[in-house]
C-alpha cells in the first residue's frame, strides 16, 4: 500500500496517477493525495507516513509543541485518532484524516536551528523548550504543550547527554531565538530553570531530576524509576520469612563457601569446587590465576563475618563507605580497577547500558531513601541487591558487591541467605534483564523467592556435606539444557566428573546429547 501526491514535477507520471484514480484503483485522500488500497489499514500507512502529509498539506509548517518532543504522533483517547501538532503561517485549523489529525495553530514557520525531516521540519532543540513553556488549554483530552515538567526533564536529559556546555550553548540560541517566536516569556523561564540546573540560580524544581541536579546530586530517572517500580511490587508481595539455618560457625562457613564459589563463578571465575576449598581453607591461591583466586578468598571472607550491623542500618555517607570499603577490600589484588572508588567511565553488559557515573551517586541517594522506608529485611534486601546491580557504581565487582550485600542484609535480619547457583545463572541474569529491560520485576522477585528456599534447604554443617546437598540440587551443572535447579534429593547418586559434582542423571543426559553412553 502507498501513497502518491502530485503534482509530481513529471506530467507523465502525474497522468499516471490521474488514470490509476479515473480506473478506481487509488483513492483521494486530501487535494493531492491518493492513496493505493491493498491489505494493509489505511490508518496505519497515514501514520507511518505523517511528515509526507504534512509537508504536503501543511507547507513551510513546523513540528512543534508536544509534536516537537515526542517526535510522533500521539493518541490521546483509545480508538481516537492519532494527533501530530505543527506551527505554521496560516490560520487555525485542524486536517482530519483516517486515523491522523493535523492539529494546525498560527504562527511562525520553520526558522533557523529548525530540523529537516522527510520534507517538513522539525523544532530544533531551543525551540521545542520554549514552545512547550507556552501555556497550553486542554481541550478534551490533553494540552498541545507539555509544561514546565516535560522541558526540566528534556534539560536533565540533555545535561546528562551532552554536558553543561549544551545547555548553555540551549540558552544562548533560545535568547536570540524567542523574540521571533513571540516566546520572550517563555525564555525567562527557560533562563530560571538552566540557571537553577546549573547551580547558578535558585528556582523551584518540578521533577526529581531536576532537584536532584539542582542539588548537586543528579539522577538517573530511568533508573529511578525502575527502582519504584520494584518497590511497589515488592511492598504487594508477601514477604519471606525463611529462617537461617547457617548459625553455627561449621554452618556459615558453609555457606558462606558455597556462595563466594558460586558468586564468582556467576562472573565468570571458574574453578573446580575442590580448587576453590584448597584456595579459600589452605590459602593455596593458583600460581597461573592469583587475581581470580583471591576474588574467591576475598568474597568469602566478607560473607563470613557474623553479626554488624546490616547495611540498611546506614545512613546515606555510611552506606556509601560501607559499599566503597568492602568493595577495595573485594578487589583488593586488582588495582587497575581503581578498588573502593567510584566509576569515572561508563560501564554496559551485552545491550544493557548502567547509570552514567556523574548520575552514581545522586541515583543511589534516591534509592537509599526509598529502601529506607522498606519495613521488611527480605523485601530491603532484594532491593538493594538490584539497586547495586543497576546503577553499577563501580568499574568491576559489582554484581558480587551487589550480594554480599544482600546477604549481609538477609542474615542481619536472621533470615537465610540467597545463593545463586551456576545451573540457575541464565534465569538469574534474564531476570534481572526483565527488570531493567522491560520494567518487570516479577520475574526477578520469583527467582530470588524460589533460590532462598532452595539455600535454606542446602544448609549443611561442612563444607563436604554442603557440596553434596547442592550437588543434589543439581546446583553445579553447567549444561541448564539438561538439568533445572530444585530442592536437594537425598537418593540421588552424585558423580564428579572434570571437578563438576553433578546427580547420575545429568551426567547421562550430557553424554546422550553429545551421542555418548554413561560411564566413567
Amino acid at each position: 500500500m502507498s501513497l502518491f501526491f502530485t503534482p509530481t514535477g513529471d506530467d507523465a507520471e502525474d497522468r499516471r496517477i490521474r488514470r490509476r484514480y479515473e480506473a478506481g484503483e487509488l483513492r483521494r485522500l486530501a487535494n493531492g493525495v491518493y492513496l493505493e488500497a491493498e491489505a494493509e489499514p489505511d490508518d496505519m500507512v497515514i501514520r507511518r507516513n505523517w511528515p509526507r502529509l504534512v509537508a504536503k498539506l501543511v507547507p513551510g509548517a513546523v513540528v512543534t509543541d508536544r509534536s516537537g518532543i515526542e517526535a510522533r504522533p500521539v493518541q490521546h483517547v483509545q480508538n481516537g485518532p492519532h494527533v501530530i501538532y505543527v506551527s505554521a503561517d496560516r490560520s487555525r485549523s485542524v486536517i482530519e484524516l483516517p486515523g491522523l489529525s493535523i492539529n494546525i495553530r498560527k504562527g511562525p514557520g520553520n526558522v533557523a536551528g529548525d530540523i529537516p525531516y522527510l520534507g517538513t521540519h522539525l523544532a530544533g532543540p531551543e525551540r521545542k523548550l520554549l514552545d512547550n513553556l507556552a501555556p497550553s488549554r486542554a481541550r478534551g483530552d490533553a494540552a498541545r504543550t507539555l509544561g514546565e515538567a516535560a522541558v526540566e526533564a528534556k534539560l536533565d536529559e540533555f545535561c546528562r547527554s551532552s554536558g553543561a556546555d549544551f545547555l548553555n550553548s540551549i540558552r544562548d540560541r533560545a535568547r536570540h531565538l524567542a523574540p521571533l517566536i513571540s516566546r520572550e516569556d517563555e525564555f525567562r523561564k527557560l533562563n530560571a530553570m538552566i540557571g537553577t540546573l546549573l547551580n547558578t540560580r535558585e528556582e523551584k524544581m518540578v521533577t526529581p531530576q531536576g532537584r536532584a541536579r539542582a542539588a548537586g546530586t543528579p539522577i538517573d530517572a530511568s533508573c529511578v524509576e525502575r527502582l519504584a517500580k520494584l518497590n511497589a511490587y515488592l511492598h504487594d508481595r508477601a514477604p519471606q520469612a525463611i529462617v537461617n539455618n547457617d548459625t553455627s560457625q561449621e554452618r556459615l562457613m558453609a555457606g558462606s563457601f558455597i556462595e563466594a564459589y558460586f558468586s564468582n563463578y556467576i562472573e565468570g571465575t571458574e574453578f573446580a569446587v575442590d580448587q576453590a576449598t584448597e584456595i579459600v581453607f589452605e590459602g593455596r591461591i593458583p600460581e597461573d590465576r592469583p587475581q581470580d583466586g583471591h576474588d574467591v578468598l576475598g568474597t568469602y571472607l566478607q560473607l563470613i563475618e557474623a553479626g554488624g550491623r546490616p547495611p540498611s542500618g546506614s545512613d546515606f555517607a555510611g552506606f556509601l563507605d560501607e559499599i566503597k570499603t568492602r568493595h577495595a577490600r573485594l578487589m583488593e589484588s586488582r588495582p587497575g580497577t581503581r578498588p573502593g572508588q567510584f566509576k569515572t567511565v561508563a560501564n554496559r553488559a551485552g545491550d544493557t547500558s548502567f547509570v552514567a557515573p556523574d548520575l552514581v551517586e545522586g541515583t543511589l541517594k534516591e534509592g537509599h531513601a526509598m529502601m529506607r522506608g522498606v519495613d521488611d529485611p527480605f523485601r530491603r534486601a532484594v532491593f538493594l541487591h538490584y539497586m547495586l546491580a543497576e546503577v553499577h557504581p563501580f568499574n568491576d565487582g559489582n554484581g558480587r558487591i551487589s550480594r554480599i550485600v544482600m546477604t549481609r542484609e538477609l542474615l542481619g535480619a536472621g533470615l537465610s541467605r540467597i545463593v545463586i547457583p551456576t545451573v540457575f545463572r541464565d534465569d538469574y541474569l534474564d531476570s534481572l534483564r526483565a527488570l531493567s529491560r522491560r520494567d518487570d520485576p516479577s520475574i526477578f522477585v520469583r527467582s530470588l523467592e524460589f533460590c532462598q528456599r532452595v539455600s535454606a534447604a542446602c544448609s549443611a554443617s561442612s563444607v563436604s556435606e554442603a557440596i553434596d546437598v547442592w550437588a543434589k540440587a543439581y546446583a553445579f551443572c553447567e549444561d541448564s539444557r539438561q538439568a533445572r535447579l530444585s530442592l536437594p534429593n537425598p537418593a540421588l547418586n552424585v558423580t564428579v566428573n572434570r571437578g563438576v559434582p553433578a546427580p547420575d542423571d545429568y551426567w547421562e543426559a550430557v553424554r546422550a546429547s553429545a551421542g555418548r553412553p554413561f560411564g566413567p
